[in-house]
Formats: structure tokens, sequence, C-alpha cells
């Protein structure tokens, strides 16, 4: 009977799709404001005395039907060679070698393994580079014996559990084991779990990371011609893990890694740190809050690898890096709410919780019959916004939250029953009220209209947000400046805190979410120095 209801409900729904366009709903900014210039020199095109402000889609823009981007280009194969390592490598205390080989990626050099082991005997993973030191990696297994993870099978002395990810990234069938209460501090990330090796990913062909070099030579950022981080229509979760856990091998105590809370599906949502740790500033960078906004993450990741590989050499302003890191740490949050966007990119079949899948279902079926969606379920999932609850996250921090209309769990635009509500949320609040980090500033990367937005009713820090968004106007080739309404946001959140700094949010992008990989390009080169200006910037405040 209740099966009888549910599909009256869906065919009552479809009728009245047919019968008048499906819109999906888009905020669009009805305010404007204005540049004012700064005395920091950009190589960039120039502006006018004056950047005329535009109303344009901002930070709920995206919504209809998308183009598809470039067309996949078959499977790579990522290759570790042992450049820049020689002798033997011990994992956490280990007495056997440690190699790594074929994974499916671009391909790079470097040593390093994903799933490395803690305990004695040897840990072999297909193929052949070795380095030595100690090496911190996201998910590394312990046990005694001799074990042979390949990222699909996890093995324990002699008990053996086979894991599928046949169904998209990360999927298990497999329960997840429950995990012990967060700690107050902002922990260092625990080796408990196999790395999950992903499922082959579909790459552009290789290309460099592009950095650049000044004529006066006040800026040398070589590029990155064989880097990790590759360009991929859907850069997903489980890739960006093993990224991560790549450029720690390569790089070493110039990356730290921490894990600063999970997502509903259990997923690590991971802080990653770039300098000096015990810095007197840091700045925070963070994306992929909204689900279908994933091109961010990609971008933010090259932007690590491109300060990596430039870590020792590189200048800014003829600054050495090195300097302006010993000085201002960043932090790079690139993937806040990691379910919803492998629900974007795979569907629901990407959630491995039964519970959360029958939520997503729901969302479905509400938003079917209140109009927000079509009889398109594959277009449905690919402009998801949510968490894997159905909660806009970016609407969901206590500021000016209870303006916000109360709603249902939906695609997008639903709140939640409280003010961080979502373990998301919480992670990044814990994060930011972490006493350990004097914050100086926050970017927070959205995506569409190549937009600033830097103020909400109530910001104690104003004139420094506008100053800030200024700047980020010029590196980025002119973005518009814009006043946020509303409320709910993490940036909005910060402005109104106890520990106010200044916070802008950039909305890369021209086109609607997800945005085809072919705009990669011109993002890239609007936004890839904005670490490096916003550094500089807190440096002489």
């Amino acid at each position: 009977m209740r099966n009888y209801y549910r599909w009256t409900a869906l065919v009552s729904a479809a009728v009245l799709t047919l019968s008048s366009p499906v819109q999906v709903l888009a905020d669009i900014a009805d305010q404007g404001g204005s540049t004012i210039d700064t005395a920091v020199v950009v190589p960039s095109a120039p502006l006018d005395e004056e950047t005329k402000v535009t109303t344009v889609p901002g930070e709920n823009a995206g919504g209809g039907s998308v183009s598809e981007g470039l067309a996949e280009s078959g499977s790579g194969s990522i290759t570790v060679s042992p450049v820049g390592f020689t002798g033997q490598e011990t994992a956490d205390g280990g007495n056997g070698t440690v190699s790594v080989g074929s994974v499916p990626a671009a391909e790079s050099s470097g040593t390093g393994t994903s799933g490395m082991t803690q305990g004695t005997g040897t840990t072999e993973v297909s193929g052949a580079a070795q380095g030595t030191g100690t090496t911190e990696i996201p998910g590394a297994a312990q046990g005694t014996g001799t074990e042979k993870p390949s990222g699909v099978t996890q093995t324990t002395g002699t008990a053996e559990t086979t894991k599928d990810f046949s169904r998209g990234p990360g999927f298990s069938y497999e329960e997840p084991e429950p995990e012990p209460e967060p700690e107050t501090q902002v922990p260092v990330v625990q080796t408990d779990d196999i790395l999950p090796i992903p499922n082959p990913v579909q790459v552009l062909p290789s290309q460099p990371i592009r950095g650049m070099m000044a004529a006066d030579g006040s800026v040398a950022l070589a590029d990155v011609s064989n880097s990790i981080v590759q360009v991929t229509d859907k850069y997903c979760y489980d890739q960006m893990v093993l990224d991560i856990s790549l450029l720690k091998v390569r790089y070493g105590d110039k990356l730290h890694i921490r894990e600063m809370g999970e997502s509903l599906d259990n997923r690590k949502i991971y802080d990653c740190i770039i300098g000096n740790v015990q810095a007197p500033k840091h700045i925070l960078i963070q994306g992929g809050i909204h689900a279908r906004e994933y091109m961010n993450p990609l971008m933010m990741m090259q932007q690590m690898e491109l300060i990596l590989a430039n870590y020792d050499t590189g200048s800014f302003h003829n600054m050495p890096l090195s300097e302006m890191f010993n000085y201002v740490a960043v932090h790079f949050v690139p993937m806040t709410n990691p379910d919803g966007i492998s629900i974007s990119q795979f569907g629901p079949d990407a959630i491995r919780s039964p519970q959360l899948k029958e939520e997503i279902n729901q969302c479905y079926l509400s938003d079917l019959a209140r109009g927000k969606a079509g009889l398109d379920t594959a277009s449905y999932y690919s402009h998801w916004k949510a968490n894997a609850r159905g909660v806009d996250l970016n609407l969901n921090f206590d500021a000016l939250w209870e303006e916000i209309g109360a709603g249902i769990p939906s695609s997008s635009g639903f709140r939640g029953l409280m003010p961080a509500s979502e373990p998301e949320t919480q992670a990044m609040i814990n994060l930011y009220n972490n006493p350990d980090y004097p914050w100086s500033a926050v970017i927070h990367y959205h995506s569409m209209g190549n937009v600033i937005y830097w103020d909400i009713r109530g910001n104690k820090v104003r004139e420094e947000s506008l100053e800030f968004a200024q700047l980020m106007s010029k590196v980025t080739g002119g973005y518009r400046i814009l006043p946020s309404s509303g409320g709910g946001g993490f940036k909005d959140w910060i402005q109104l805190s106890l520990r106010p700094v200044p916070s802008v949010t950039l909305e890369t992008g021209s086109v609607s979410c997800p945005i085809p990989v072919a705009y990669y390009g011109g993002i890239w080169s609007q936004n890839f120095l904005t670490w490096a200006y916003a550094m500089e910037w807190v440096a002489t405040r």
C-alpha cells in the first residue's frame, strides 16, 4: 500500500512536470559594489580605474541542463619512480621495504605508497620505488606478519576481507566500523585503514601544472612537468586522497596532513597544511562545500602541488617561498563535502549507508513532487548541491540562520534542522576554533559567476574584508565584487564570530555547475596565485 501511494505521487508529479518547464532554482545577486585600487602590483591584464559591478548569479547559482565537457580519453596509469630517494624506507617502525608501483592516475615521479603498514615483516605493493625516512600517509594499515595490500584486499595475520569497489569509488559491501568520538584537538592523521585505491579514472592527456616566470624575475614558479595531480572530468574523493598521500611521500615535511572530521558516510575530511605549523599567521583556503562545484577541489590540489614543487627554489615578489611559508602557514581543505560530491559525480550508489541512500531517494521524490526535479534522475543527481542528508552545508552555519526559510531535505536549499547539525559543518567550525591556529584571512572557493562576495549584515571586519576582496579582484583579472545577502554560510559565520578575520568567497567559472572540464584552464589562470597574494597581504598587515 505504501508503494501504491508513492507511485501515485510519482505519476502525479510527472504529469505536473511535463505540463510546465522544470526550473532549477538559482540565487541571483541583485546588489552591486565597486572595486578600489590597491598598492599591490599584479601581473594581470590592466583594469579600469573603477571596475564596473554587474549583478550575476552568485553563491547559490547554477541549475538547468549543462552541456557535456571534453570527451573522456581513456584510462591512464601512474608510475612512481625513485627520483630523489635511495635505499630503503622504514614505514612507521616496520623492518621491511616499501615500494610503490602502478596506480591509476597520470605519470609522476617520487616515492610512496597507498596503504602503508606499521609492524614487522615486509610490505609489498606492485611496483618498485624505494625511499628513505618515515612517511605518514592517510589510511595506513597496522598489523604483524607479511601483508600485501592491493587496495582491494585487506590482510591482517591470516584473516582476509575482500572489498568490491565496482559500484563506484569508495564503495564497499562492508558496513563501516563505528568510529570513536571526535577529539577536541585536531588530531594528526591516524593510520587505521588501508587507503582505498580508486577505480581507474579517466584523465585528459598529461599536461604540466603551469607556474609563472615574471620577466623581471620578481616571480619564479617553475612549471610542474611530472605532476601527481592530473586534470580529470570528475576529480573524485578517492583520487584526491591518493594524490594527498603521494604528495606527502614526495614532499615529506613540507606538507602536514590532519584529519579534521568525517562526513555522514564516513569519508575523512582533510586539512592539508603547507609551511610552518607554528607560524605566527595562518590562512585557510577551503572548497567543495557544495557538491556540484567539484572543479574547485581539483584546482586547489594543483595549487598545493605547485607550491610544494617550488617550495625550496621558488620566489614571489623576490621573497623565497621557504621564508614566506615560515612566517605564514596555509591550510587547504579541498573537499569539505565528500559525500555530496560523490553523489553529484556517481549518483546515490556512491553512498555506502542504506539509510542515507533512502534519505537521498526521499529527497528526489519530494523535489519531484514540488517541481524541483524532473524525471531524468541522472541530471537531478549531477546537480546535487547538499550533503548526503539533503542539507546545504553553506546554509548550516549559525550566521543569521534563523532568517533562512525552514524547508525540507532537498538536493539544494535546505538549511538543516538546527545550526551546525551536520558533521561536515562541525568539522569546519572545530578547525577554525582550534586555538593553535592564529588565523589572518580565509578564502572560500565556490562556483559560479566570476564574482567575489565579501560582506554580511553585522560583519565585524567589514573594511578589511572589502580590502581583501579588492585585492582578489585584481589577482583574478577582474572578478566583480558583490555584497552578500542571506546568511548561514561559512564566510558569514567567520565574519560574525568571536575571532573574525577578513573572509571572501571567490565564485569561479562562468557556466552552470558541474562546470565542464573544458573551462578548467581559464579558472586556473585566474586563481593559481591567490594564495601567494593572500600571504603577502597578511604578512604586511
